[in-house]
């Protein structure tokens, strides 16, 4: 069999590399794909766009047929690949020389900092500042990922463009997520000197016309006989007071204890949240029947693991959890069917029906610590009456016929937890 010889490649080959975005669902990677002048084909793949691109000049330099004249020179081949890919952005706008002048007399050396610790320092900063739990574990994932992206360079270094680049890889609600928490972060880092000015400022948010997603009535009973079945029925009260007090769950819920409960009056006094204004909500009376169930001996956000602890809530109601760190997990949650949990569900549940019961987007305003102008462009209208009246209808006894435990309840004993 004769062995095969290997096309010499033609000039369109050699011309030049491309580099191109690779979307994946875990994020995009970079990839510089071209040929060398013997014919070999480059398919190299890089984390960052930046890195990319320099590999591509490197590789052009390093093919170009007549184009190049030798020169004494101090620089590296890395420096030399730099200078390439500078110029490459630079376009016709400037030269290298200009843009380096520009960036001597505008840059200022703040502290130099990883961006990876000054992340770890400002999650503490919030931990400190008695921030919810998801809020600093959602400032760990999402700057942590941005430090990755940009190889943890000094915080002091972050540019606009290094932001934008970051943030393509994202679209619609993600994208503004993303970019609240890094707005957050830099400014932040900003006051603390850690570097001088917020690269995020002047990237606006995208326009995400989207009305809150919300529980039908069967839903919603999935989700109270899931919290009264599942962790010896612990989390049947906060579960009762998202659904139909309508608290934040993390900045509000988390806070409440049974002394915040007054069972005389019907009402719950609301802790300072994410407004720094604390509220009274009057409890609808299938909500004070809820509660009448539950042990008040035990407070009603429970200790412990919490996202481990709720997501077996979630799954138990036919969601998928969340927290996905072993292999049993990530099979549950990949079963189909399985719906995804949406932020803050319960509390936008609250609201829609709560409007519609009373049809006043001021009292609804009021009772949610909200704007009139939020509940009327986002909840009015959202249900239909039959199904606010199932909403407010469901009880203990209507979730499916069966026995409610009784618990023993002390004098006074909403009084004793704090």
């Amino acid at each position: 069999m004769a062995n095969k010889v290997r096309k010499e490649a033609t000039k369109r080959q050699t011309e030049r590399f491309i580099v191109r975005e690779l979307k994946r669902s875990r994020g995009s990677s970079w990839e510089v794909f071209g040929y060398k002048l013997n014919g070999d084909r480059i398919r190299s793949r890089f984390k960052t766009e930046r890195e990319a691109i320099a590999e591509a000049h490197a590789l052009s330099l390093q093919t170009a047929d007549g184009d190049l004249r030798t020169v004494a020179t101090k620089l590296t081949e890395e420096q030399l690949a730099d200078a390439q890919a500078a110029l490459h952005i630079l376009g016709d706008t400037g030269t290298l020389l200009a843009a380096a002048s520009f960036y001597k007399d505008n840059y200022r050396h703040t502290s130099g900092l990883p961006i990876q610790d000054a992340i770890i320092q400002y999650a503490g900063y919030k931990e400190k500042r008695k921030r919810s739990e998801r809020t600093i574990y959602e400032i760990k994932n999402r700057c942590g990922a941005f430090a990755t992206f940009v190889e943890n360079k000094p915080v002091d270094e972050v540019l606009q463009q290094d932001v934008e680049l970051f943030l393509k890889q994202y679209g619609g609600q993600s994208y503004n997520n993303y970019r609240s928490k890094l707005f957050s972060f830099f400014k932040w880092a900003d006051a603390e000197s850690l570097c001088s000015g917020n690269p995020v400022a002047t990237i606006h948010r995208e326009d995400v016309d989207r009305d809150p997603e919300f529980l039908d009535p069967e839903a919603v009973k999935e989700l109270l006989r899931a919290a009264r079945d599942t962790k010896e029925g612990d989390y049947l009260a906060y579960v009762a007071i998202a659904l139909f007090a309508g608290l934040r769950p993390d900045s509000e819920l988390k806070k409440l204890t049974w002394r915040g409960v007054n069972f005389e009056d019907n009402e719950i006094q609301v802790p300072k949240g994410k407004t720094g204004v604390a509220r009274t909500v009057k409890a609808s009376a299938n909500l004070m029947a809820f509660l009448s169930k539950c042990d008040r001996r035990k407070p009603i956000c429970p200790p412990g693991n919490f996202q481990r602890n709720f997501a077996a809530i979630k799954r138990a109601a036919g969601y998928k959890g969340g927290v996905r760190d072993s292999k049993k997990l990530r099979k549950i949650d990949d079963q189909p069917g399985r719906k995804t949990w949406i932020a803050d569900i319960t509390r936008h549940t609250y609201i829609t029906y709560y409007v519609r019961e009373c049809g006043d987007i001021y009292k609804t305003a009021t009772a949610a610590g909200n704007s009139p102008a939020i509940i009327k462009a986002h909840y009015e209208g959202a249900a239909t009456s039959s199904e606010a009246t199932l909403f407010w209808s469901i009880t203990p006894d209507t979730l499916d016929g069966g026995q409610v435990a009784n618990f023993p309840q002390e004098k006074n004993a909403n009084k004793q937890l704090a």
